[in-house]
Order: structure tokens, then C-alpha cells, then sequence
């Protein structure tokens, strides 16, 4: 069974126009806004827009549940990966505390499960973990593994783990957004908001300067423009900065009662538990091996491969995948995955979050949201509201 997901990269060969004075800004806030990708960024950026009255138009080659995007397809787990801004730890608080609200009011695509990360030594706790929410612990392997049996977890054989070496992990409670219902309903919020001037988001027209994109938002009577193109600004930006991470995973029926390998009548009781191993003999920076539980599925991973373009899933990567799943407890000889998955994650050294002076001088305020690696589901909130802020400006 196979499907073949893809994020494009459109390929151009004109040139942005001359700048005749980076330092030129315009005074006067942004009142219609056009929001060009309709992935995760650019959807909680409208919606952002709207929620401060803006009027916005929003455009999209194609649909946020398409299988092509990355937001789609990601594991929605919020934890800071692969996304190195000094920014980043504002904007996924920000986004914390907006998912864990969610989560209060019960809603039924963010779920908060125990994240475990194991590790071959004490580590010094990420800063992100101060918050009270995550309930931070590192703990040495039989600590959790007590923990573990007490509070109903789920996890890889004690004997896996600590066979391999691993001694210490850390433990807390992230929200895991269920991607694809996630991005269908922003969308039909923002398609219902009173202030949605124009929604498009099957246009099936790629960009190929952020001229054109300019010119489109004036002829649909906007004076702002906010880019959330993702990879796609490799192109429309001449923005070399900007590469591709790519990401391969299986997809597995999370509700299959035979799915793992020592599933018994005494188990039905456990709590599914997101795991990730990014140290040898299981996993590595570039091939980690992880599971996160997301809405129906279980989504085992992956890679984490700079610049890597192919867009299936290799064999060699298949059997990784597959070793994976069984390291982390699925029964892979009675239990065939439901789907497979391959994605481009927009990584870039330091997020572009900025408005463009270049741009911004021809009487259009342009900003640019782009460029959060494997972070997009743990920092939407905070980006967007960044985003917002300069585009409405005075």
C-alpha cells in the first residue's frame, strides 16, 4: 500500500525588482491583508488578521489537507525540533498556552499525552521546559519506567531500552495537534469570518516572483501582503538560505487492538505515549527514530535529511521505518502500516519573520513568515501574532 506525498518547489528565472532604499517603510497600518499559503503558518496568520478586524483575502496553490503539504502530514507534536531562532521558545509559549486552552475546552484535535525522549546521559533541560504546563522531568531509566507502570504509559520493553544503553530520559506532557482536522477547521473559521474578503485555496497557480504576488494584492485591493509559501519562498524570494528537510513516515491504525507486540486483555488500560530516540543505536540527529500518537493514527518516523529532494520513500528507508516500529513496540509482522508519507520541512539557520524594506517601498507593507524547520505545529500561535503585528503596524 502506497501513497507518494510531495511538497513543491516551483523553479523561476526572473528577478526581484531594483530596491531603491531599504530603509523606506510605509506609516500607515495594513487594512486589507493578502495571505498567500494556506499550510499551518499561513492559516493561523489569517486568522490572526481577522481576529484583529483586518479584512483578508487568502490564496493557496492548493488545499491544506491536500497529501503535497507539509502541515498535513507532520506528527503535530509541540516541541521546539530542528528551528534554531533566538525567537523561538516566545512563539512556542505562545502557542502552548493557546493549545493548552484548546485543550481545557476539550477540543477534540489537541490531545496532551506523556512525551518521553530517551537519552545515554543526563542532559541539561531545554529552556522551553521551565513551563509549569509540561510537568519536566529527567528521570533515570528505571525511574520512568516506574513512573510508567503507575500511571497507565505505554513504552518500548524495559530490556530495549536499556540493552541499547540508555540510561536517563526526559519526560513532560505536550499538546499533539491533530494536523489535518487542525488545518480544516481554521479554514472553515476563516471562510465563515466576516472580515474574509477572498478565500481561494485550490488557485493551483505557483508564484513565480513576490512581484506577481504584489501584483495580485492590489488587484484585489490590499495593502499588505504576508508570505507564508513555506519552501516555496526558495524561489520567490532567491532566498538560498532556505532549504528542504525531508521527512519520511508510516502511518499506523492507532485504534488496531492487535497492533502491538504484546497486546493482551490487561493492556487495553494503557495511555499511548509520543517516544523519540536521537541518539545511537536506535536513532541519530538525521534518522530519528520516534512514534507520536495523532488523532487516529500512529506516525512513526523518520528522517531529518538537509537538501535531500527525493520524493518516495526509499527502500532501505522503509526497512529503517519498519525496525523503528518495532523497537517502539508495534507488532510489524501481523500489523502492515496504513500509509506512508514523505515532506520537505522549510528549514532555515534563522526564521524569516521580518518585513521586506525592498519590497515595502512601492507602497505595499510585505512581510515574510517562512522558515521554521521541523517546528511549524509548535510555534504557529507565536509566529502569527508576530506576523500580524508588523504587517498592522503604524
Amino acid at each position: 500500500w502506497h501513497q507518494k506525498y510531495l511538497w513543491c518547489v516551483i523553479s523561476f528565472s526572473l528577478h526581484l525588482s531594483p530596491i531603491s532604499d531599504t530603509n523606506t517603510r510605509i506609516s500607515s497600518m495594513a487594512s486589507k491583508v493578502l495571505v498567500v499559503g494556506s499550510g499551518v503558518i499561513g492559516l493561523r496568520t489569517a486568522l490572526e488578521l481577522l481576529r484583529k478586524n483586518v479584512r483578508v483575502c487568502l490564496i493557496s496553490p492548493k488545499t491544506p489537507t491536500n497529501v503535497s503539504t507539509t502541515s498535513m502530514g507532520a506528527g503535530g507534536l509541540w516541541m521546539p525540533f530542528h528551528c534554531d531562532d533566538t525567537r523561538v521558545d516566545g512563539w512556542a509559549l505562545s502557542t502552548l498556552d493557546e493549545l493548552t486552552t484548546q485543550h481545557a475546552s476539550s477540543d477534540r484535535n489537541v490531545e496532551v499525552v506523556p512525551k518521553v525522549s530517551f537519552k545515554r546521559q543526563l542532559m541539561e533541560p531545554p529552556t522551553w521546559s521551565k513551563s509549569s504546563f509540561l510537568q519536566f522531568q529527567q528521570l533515570d531509566v528505571d525511574s520512568l519506567y516506574k513512573y510508567a507502570s503507575q500511571n497507565n504509559m505505554r513504552l518500548p520493553r524495559r530490556e530495549t531500552i536499556g540493552n541499547a544503553g540508555y540510561t536517563h530520559a526526559w519526560l513532560f506532557h505536550p499538546p499533539i495537534v491533530d494536523a489535518p482536522n487542525a488545518l480544516d477547521a481554521m479554514l472553515q473559521e476563516i471562510k465563515m469570518h466576516k472580515h474574509a474578503n477572498f478565500i481561494d485555496v485550490e488557485t493551483n497557480k505557483y508564484f513565480k516572483t513576490m512581484n506577481e504576488i504584489v501584483t495580485e494584492a492590489r488587484a484585489l485591493g490590499c495593502d499588505g501582503v504576508v508570505n507564508c509559501t513555506g519552501l516555496g519562498s526558495r524561489a520567490l524570494c532567491l532566498d538560498e538560505a532556505l532549504v528542504g528537510a525531508r521527512g519520511v513516515l508510516l502511518h499506523y491504525d492507532r485504534y488496531n487492538p492487535s497492533l502491538w507486540r504484546e497486546a493482551s486483555k490487561d493492556d487495553t488500560h494503557l495511555k499511548d505515549s509520543a517516544v523519540t530516540i536521537e541518539e545511537k543505536p536506535y536513532g541519530s540527529e538525521t534518522t530519528p527514530c520516534y512514534m507520536i500518537p495523532r488523532g487516529d493514527k500512529l506516525v512513526v518516523g523518520g528522517t531529518y535529511l538537509v537538501g535531500d529532494e527525493e520524493e518516495c520513500v526509499r527502500e532501505s528507508e522503509r526497512e529503517m521505518l519498519l525496525r523503528n516500529a518495532q523497537t517502539l513496540g508495534i507488532d510489524t509482522a501481523n500489523n502492515d502500516p496504513v500509509g506512508e508519507w514523505v515532506g520537505f520541512r522549510p528549514y532555515r539557520s534563522s526564521v524569516r519573520l521580518e518585513i521586506d524594506n525592498d519590497l515595502t517601498q512601492s507602497g505595499m507593507r510585505v512581510v515574510h513568515n517562512y522558515g521554521f524547520g521541523g517546528s511549524g505545529w509548535t510555534v504557529y500561535v507565536g509566529a502569527a501574532k508576530e506576523a500580524a503585528s508588523l504587517i498592522t503596524r503604524t
